[in-house]
């Protein structure tokens, strides 16, 4: 501590910010005199008007108490912080103080306070001790160790003020635990965004492509298609307006928010993905109406994301959609029996941001997720979500 100092004397002595410390010192130099001063003319005229002892103990604890617990008030913490920024030239990783909301916050508030008050009284004691020794050949020497020892102290409020008006380890921990979860909030937005919106205009662009082909020699087919986007815009409308009700943080009072499509919805999503030109084919077995919503949720989720990457990779075939629910675990699996690229590779086809969604989706569930390239060059994406019956 004492070589840290040492070393940086000569930058201490030199430095613009030193002596703008020394004006913030002043500042609590003044405040710590007019308090001295109001305290010992109201003292003294209580002694001299024969005022009992006790009485004058206890006006004199009310008189320095008082104003000290003005660093209790919530905004002392908000002005202290932007003087410390202003004449310490103290940096707050975590922005600038705010008013205190907490004891915790008030308390270490109120010790700033009186540090800074305690400061200014050593300031005024030295200067009333030069005055003292004025005419002295000690005089010169009293006056170097003064200003030494306000530039000293200085940069040890420098130091202790991010401590005192920063935010404490628990607010930080408290904060960066905020913030994470928003982050999975908007994670898990994003992924909602990619499954409902990217699904539905994934639909929209093939059916709106077909009906462009076949309009002239086919109209009822291009009628359906028609009928088949209308609809799917305007479910796609309703949870675009619901997710941006949820990034606002509120949620629109005219109707409640639509509840996310489950396994009850597969119906109309595979009929959807038979008018987009895919020959689906649908296996299910167990009792599905057991699962818990969620896991119902996430099961729907899956069939979709399979159904649209058939559809952009590989339009017109054939797709299988399994989903058997067992005792404890529900297994979804999507197939479709054309390669997804039209050139084989032996590696994985590319997994995008919906695959990659999917894995956060399934791994939230405690479940497993699996997408390859089986021996016959069918594309499989399947999923494997535990549940259990006290979940529901």
């Amino acid at each position: 501590m004492v070589r840290s100092v040492l070393r940086s004397l000569p930058v201490l002595l030199l430095a613009a910010q030193s002596y703008l410390r020394v004006v913030f010192i002043l500042i609590g130099a003044g405040l710590a005199l007019a308090l001295g001063i109001a305290g010992f003319t109201v003292l003294s005229l209580a002694s001299s008007a024969g005022t009992p002892p006790w009485a004058v103990a206890l006006i004199g604890v009310v008189l320095v108490g008082g104003p000290l617990l003005v660093g209790v008030v919530p905004a002392v913490r908000q002005i202290e912080g932007a003087a410390v920024q202003t004449l310490l030239a103290v940096h707050f990783r975590d922005g600038p103080p705010g008013p205190a909301l907490s004891w915790s916050q008030r308390r270490r508030t109120l010790g700033w306070f009186l540090l800074h008050l305690v400061t200014g009284a050593l300031a005024v004691a030295g200067v009333l001790g030069l005055i003292g020794l004025a005419g002295s050949w000690w005089t010169i020497p009293a006056a170097a160790a003064v200003a030494l020892g306000t530039l000293l102290l200085g940069w040890l409020l420098a130091r202790l003020a991010p401590a005192l008006l920063g935010p404490s380890y628990a607010e930080r921990l408290e904060r960066l635990e905020a913030d994470t979860a928003r982050a999975h909030e908007r994670n898990r937005l994003a992924r909602e965004i990619h499954d409902s919106i990217g699904h539905a205009l994934s639909l929209v662009t093939v059916q709106a492509s077909a009906a462009r082909k076949v309009i002239g020699r086919d109209p009822a087919f291009a009628e359906q298609a028609l009928e088949t986007i209308e609809t799917t815009s305007r479910r796609a409308v309703a949870d675009l307006d619901h997710l941006l009700g949820l990034l606002r943080q509120e949620r629109p009072r005219s109707a409640p928010p639509s509840p996310a499509p489950d396994l009850t919805s597969l119906g109309g999503l595979l009929t959807a993905a038979r008018s987009a030109g895919l020959t689906v084919e649908q296996i299910m077995s167990g009792d599905l109406s057991r699962l818990p919503v969620l896991v119902s949720q996430e099961a729907y989720r899956i069939v979709q994301e399979g159904l649209t990457n058939a559809r952009k990779h590989a339009p017109g075939t054939l797709v299988q959609v399994k989903v058997a629910a067992g005792e404890d675990t529900i297994a979804i699996e999507v197939r479709n029996r054309a390669p997804l690229s039209p050139a084989p590779k032996p590696a994985l086809p590319g997994a995008g941001s919906g695959l990659i969604g999917l894995g956060e989706r399934v791994e939230l569930t405690g479940g497993e997720l699996r997408h390859e390239r089986a021996a016959d060059g069918d594309f499989v994406l399947a999923a494997t979500l535990p549940w259990e019956r006290r979940a529901r």
